[in-house]
Parts: C-alpha cells; sequence; structure tokens
C-alpha cells in the first residue's frame, strides 16, 4: 500500500494520476465498456487480478470524478486484497471482482475508503480546508447545500479536478472536517434525507416533495379549500 501511496505523491502531483498508476506503476490495462455486465448501469467497474485488467463502465466517461474513484477503488482491490484473493481461490478461472451502488459488503467498502485517500490525501484535503474563510474548526451539522459549498471550495482551492464533489463531501466527513452530517449518495434523496435529518417529519417531508413537483396542482387545491 505504501509504494502506490508513495508513487502517487512523488513530487506531490496533483490530481492524482489513478490511470498513470493503474497502467504504468502496476502493470493493469484499463478497458472502458458497455457490454455484458456492465450494460447494467449499477456495475460501475471492476478487476481481474490474473488477467491484469481493470473494467469501467462506459457510462463513467462522462462523470470524470466518478470515473477516476472507480479506477482508484479497482487499484485498492489490488493493494488489498489481491494476494488474498490468490491463495484463496478455488478454481483456476479467473473471476472478476465488481462492485454495484447498492449495500457494499465490507471489501468494497476498504476499496472505496481507499480511493478517497489516494484521491484525496489528509494532508492536502486539510490544507485546502484551512485556507477558507470557514478556518481551520470543523463545521457543526451543515445542511447539505453548505456542505457541498464547502465541498467544491476545497476542490478548487486543494486542486482536486479529478473528483467529485460528493467525493469530497464524504472525505470532509471522514476527516471529522465536518461534523453532524451524513454521507452523500450524489443524488437528489441527499437533500430530502438532510432535511429528515433536522427534523422534518415524513408527512412535512411528503408535502414538500409534492408541492416542488406539482405546484399548480397545490396552488389549485389551496384556492379550493378557501
Amino acid at each position: 500500500m505504501l509504494s502506490v501511496l508513495g508513487a502517487a505523491r512523488a513530487g506531490q502531483q496533483r490530481p492524482t494520476p489513478v490511470e498513470v498508476l493503474a497502467e504504468q506503476f502496476l502493470g493493469y490495462e484499463i478497458v472502458i465498456t458497455d457490454e455484458g455486465l456492465f450494460a447494467d448501469p449499477d456495475y460501475l467497474g471492476g478487476i481481474v487480478f490474473e488477467d491484469q485488467s481493470i473494467t469501467v463502465n462506459a457510462a463513467l466517461t462522462a462523470h470524470e470524478g466518478r470515473y477516476n474513484f472507480t479506477i482508484a477503488h479497482e487499484i485498492g482491490h489490488h493493494v488489498l486484497h489481491r494476494d488474498h484473493y490468490l491463495r484463496n481461490k478455488t478454481t483456476n478461472t479467473a473471476q472478476i471482482i465488481c462492485r454495484d451502488t447498492h449495500e457494499k459488503p465490507l471489501v468494497e467498502r476498504q476499496a472505496d475508503r481507499f480511493a478517497a485517500a489516494l484521491l484525496m490525501p489528509a494532508e492536502w484535503v486539510i490544507a485546502a480546508f484551512e485556507t477558507l474563510s470557514t478556518g481551520s474548526q470543523p463545521v457543526d451539522r451543515p445542511t447539505t447545500g453548505m456542505l457541498r459549498g464547502i465541498a467544491a471550495r476545497v476542490v478548487e482551492t486543494g486542486q482536486f479536478a479529478n473528483v467529485s464533489n460528493t467525493a469530497m463531501v464524504n472525505r470532509l466527513i471522514d476527516l471529522g472536517l465536518v461534523s453532524g452530517a451524513l454521507y452523500q449518495s450524489g443524488r437528489p434523496q441527499d437533500f430530502y434525507r438532510d432535511a429528515r435529518f433536522i427534523g422534518f417529519n415524513q408527512r412535512t417531508l411528503r408535502l414538500a416533495v409534492a408541492v416542488l413537483r406539482h405546484p399548480l396542482r397545490f396552488i389549485k387545491k389551496i384556492r379550493r379549500s378557501k
């Protein structure tokens, strides 16, 4: 692990060149496809240790942050899980290790944490955070909008050009730079979940969502009730 992280930070190159690490340092071929398993958008990436190949869903090429995080995630599998897998596999057939966007087993969570550390080294993130007007003190219980705003400024200040806002949000939480915040998925429900977190009940939340979706219908309903 240290050799990979050391190579990534040699010369303090920013952003972390994960494609270079995968291809030139570790010797993997990166394959981009929308066929087979990867016709399903839930399958983001996979790694075959025996073939020295990393496969990325073609849909991710339009999302630089997710694309780079996926490659970093697969590098995490190489560093953390390759030796154990090769020692304990029961067949001679190469198997692909994939991840999807649903509930993740431990090895997938471990690879995610590795990817976050590789793309967003703690010292770089902390240094960028300390330049913000909020200072170096953790931000307590920010709204989702505030949280994403802080993450955007850290991305810009720290030159994290190849990570998504969502990845930076979650890294800030991991490093304790914000407190009382929820991990984000990058989907609209993050804002609904944030509303529940600060005390909205389910009925109020459903009403708010209904108003946003059908504002004219809600206005007509109010008029009829008068």
